[in-house]
């Protein structure tokens, strides 16, 4: 993993070194630098960009129950990323690709073909669930998303959408397959399925107030794997804190699908955002059809006066930047933030989770921060004793 992560370290430094130097050189052939090598056709319209990211976390978290503390201090290469996007002949094009663990994984891998008001994507891409899912990791408020994302299992799978928006909405809807796993090893796909579809919405947006409404839906067919239904305390480092197995001969039964709907509201004024989610997730198979619920809530301020940024293309928040980079002199953005998670998975006797973080994040740069995030929790399941979480965890992120 070590020797990956280097080796793509160093591929991405010199790509943009030796594209920084194209960029003096042949500026006017097309080549530009803004924190990443870029090259674009005025006439033509055709265009790539690299793009990558490099997440490195650290955390100490302990889980307490019944006085015997389990601790997991430990750091771990979050992500290690590499692709290029672009556009030929009116066609978007998109490929990244994570190298961790020996692994070369596939990320968002997709065309997107531009219509008479609309698109059509096609290739290996997210459902269209959640603001907090569709937003990139890279412009999320902590370190983890809110817990509902994975304990849902909201991920990306090969599939067509369309999508189509307005000045003040957006809607997409597709039909997706299996998943991949590992390229290196296999090309293969599982045999789920997904349809699934998402709407926003935007009642007020101004210069100083923007207020965003969403709603989305997922029906999954797990094929003949069944599903586990697990998450995290909101620290990527520790292991699930809650889990609920329902695949192939498990004493809970063998979930055959689901049906995934969730909420979403998010407000913006000036330096201050909220944003908060609501999601519910039913199994059909298993004997009792359980259902699971989860939400979360996220309050943040940029003490330096910035104000989160919003595509209102995509319906997501987009990239904040300083308005005073380190590199010009000034010290960057400083956010501040706290967020209220709550997961119950009751009717199979797992539990229910409610997890408090607070955050605070320092964009040196545009394409550098650092992420620093305090969480606090408990897990209280009937007939045991609760389990308790704690700990600091910080990331250091650079993207280009």
């Amino acid at each position: 993993m070590t020797k990956r992560l280097f080796a793509s370290t160093v591929l991405a430094a010199l790509v943009s070194s030796t594209a920084l130097g194209s960029a003096q050189a042949q500026d006017a052939a097309g080549w530009d630098f803004d924190g990443v090598p870029a090259w674009s056709d005025p006439q033509g319209g055709d265009s790539f960009t690299f793009r990558g990211r490099i997440y490195l976390d650290a955390a100490n978290i302990d889980f307490e129950q019944a006085g015997v503390t389990t601790r997991y201090d430990d750091s771990e290469i979050r992500t290690a990323r590499l692709g290029v996007t672009g556009r030929l002949h009116n066609v978007n094009y998109v490929a990244e690709f994570d190298l961790i663990d020996e692994a070369v994984v596939a990320n968002d891998v997709y065309l997107t073909f531009h219509g008479e008001g609309f698109d059509v994507l096609l290739g290996h891409m997210k459902t269209p669930n959640s603001l907090e899912e569709q937003t990139s990791s890279r412009y999320i408020s902590f370190m983890e998303r809110g817990a509902a994302t994975d304990l849902f299992g909201l991920d990306r799978r090969v599939g067509v959408a369309l999508a189509h928006h307005g000045e003040a909405y957006t809607v997409k809807a597709g039909i997706y397959g299996g998943r991949p796993g590992d390229l290196s090893d296999s090309l293969e796909l599982d045999d789920s399925s997904a349809v699934a579809a998402r709407v926003t919405y935007l009642p007020v947006h101004s210069d100083t107030l923007l207020v965003h409404l969403g709603a989305s839906l997922r029906q999954m067919d797990y094929g003949n794997a069944g599903t586990r239904v697990g998450v995290r305390p909101n620290a990527h480092l520790t292991d699930r804190i809650v889990s609920a197995d329902f695949r192939s001969g498990s004493v809970l039964g063998e979930a055959g699908s689901s049906t995934l709907i969730g909420l979403e509201a998010a407000l913006v004024a000036g330096p201050f955002h909220a944003h908060g989610e609501y999601m519910t997730m039913s199994l059909d198979g298993p004997a009792s059809s359980p259902r699971f619920n989860s939400a979360f809530v996220n309050l943040g301020y940029f003490l330096t006066g910035e104000s989160r940024s919003y595509s209102t293309s995509s319906g997501t928040f987009s990239r904040t930047r300083p308005a005073t980079p380190l590199s010009e002199g000034g010290f960057g953005a400083l956010e501040l933030a706290a967020r209220y998670d709550y997961s119950d998975l009751n009717e199979v006797s797992a539990g229910e989770l409610t997890t408090w973080t607070l955050g605070m994040n320092w964009y040196v740069e545009d394409h550098f921060r650092v992420m620093a995030n305090y969480v606090s929790g408990e897990l209280s399941v009937p007939g045991a004793a609760a389990t308790d979480v704690s700990g600091p965890q910080i990331r250091v992120q650079w993207d280009f």
